[in-house]
């Protein structure tokens, strides 16, 4: 599908439609307008720890459209092992959700100040960070 420029969008023959519904239908008449994600980090549970593991979720819900990329971070410093984030699914909105998973010991968990899940979306960047003491 190629967009058109928006003054160009959508404006032939009789079913014109009004600037503010045709911005209603987002740059490319997909019908959505695009939306950014709203982020949840969630810390190990203490159940999981006394297992000796510990993950972090990342749960990433109501963005359109679905290309988003994730990142974790420990300390400020890149982490790749250990991630799994799922493929993005469409939500009963017509939105997106996603969920990224971060599994660790429990001694790396408590060892860093601060772990961080960096979304990506539209070229626009959301973080979210956890500090292991403040989940004490």
């Amino acid at each position: 599908m190629v967009c058109r420029p928006p003054q160009q969008h959508l404006r032939a023959g009789p079913q014109a439609l009004e600037p503010q519904q045709e911005a209603a239908l987002g740059a490319c008449g997909t019908g959505q307008p695009k939306s950014a994600p709203l982020i949840i980090l969630f810390p190990p549970s203490s159940e999981e720890l006394r297992t000796n593991k510990a993950t972090l979720v990342c749960l990433i819900s109501d963005f359109y459209p679905s290309n988003m990329t994730v990142a974790w971070k420990a300390n400020g410093s890149p982490v790749t092992q250990g991630v799994e984030t799922t493929k993005p699914s469409k939500q009963s909105n017509n939105k997106y959700a996603a969920s990224s998973y971060l599994s660790l010991t429990p001694e790396s968990w408590k060892s860093r100040s601060s772990y961080s899940c960096q979304v990506t979306h539209e070229g626009s960047t959301v973080e979210k960070t956890l500090s292991p003491s403040q989940c004490s």
